[in-house]
């Protein structure tokens, strides 16, 4: 941090504010240290030179610099957004209000929407041989180790896609019982593990009885 300290002081001696400084040595390509240790110089300097000088808190920062205007959007809402199929689930209004613009800005979520939704419908369907052409044509894209590994199980994706039959009501099943394990056994042991399983999945049975499980 040597070579920014006496850019930290000069730029407090005219009068710049905390969180300009901080991004300003921030953004500059030379910069190599943590943001932590940057924060930490310009709340020091700040301190020992300049008592009359609000002290400078790196938490609150981006909340002072960003204004109340402006739309934040994370990428793993746009990503939920892009890659929700299903048209009954509720979207977000800030993300469906920007979205195309988002697109034209980024042209990869557009791309990454469009591999995404041809996939699943070809999974949805009951073409096969869909499921070779969607290879063919993105064997050689930024998905090309997710090609490659539907290659090496393809045999068992097509199945998936022909038949009618799927394995879902099994692994539904299968992550119910995990969720109750980690919920009950290692504290209340095997007991209370097989009584917790019971409750949960013969409770809809008709000669399902509550005090002869207690």
């Amino acid at each position: 941090m040597n070579a920014w300290l006496n850019i930290i002081y000069k730029m407090m001696v005219d009068g710049c504010s905390n969180e300009l400084i901080y991004f300003y040595i921030k953004h500059q390509e030379s910069f190599q240290d943590t943001d932590s240790k940057l924060a930490k110089y310009i709340y020091l300097i700040g301190k020992n030179n300049f008592p009359d000088r609000d002290p400078f808190n790196a938490k609150t920062t981006m909340e002072w610099v960003l204004p109340p205007e402006v739309t934040v959007i994370k990428r793993a809402d746009i990503l939920k957004y892009i890659l929700t199929c299903n048209p009954k689930t509720k979207r977000d209004p800030v993300i469906e209000k920007y979205i195309q613009q988002i697109k034209r800005i980024y042209p990869v979520v557009k791309k990454v929407e469009n591999m995404f939704k041809e996939f699943h419908s070809l999974l949805m369907g009951k073409e096969e041989s869909k499921l070779d052409e969607y290879l063919k044509k993105y064997e050689k894209s930024e998905i090309q180790a997710f090609c490659n590994g539907i290659k090496k199980d393809i045999i068992p994706v097509k199945n998936a896609i022909s038949f009618s039959i799927s394995s879902g009501f099994v692994e539904g099943n299968n992550n119910k019982f995990k969720v109750l394990k980690r919920i009950v056994y290692g504290r209340s042991g095997l007991v209370n593990l097989e009584k917790k399983c019971k409750l949960a999945f013969m409770s809809k049975s008709e000669d399902f009885s509550l005090s002869d499980l207690l």
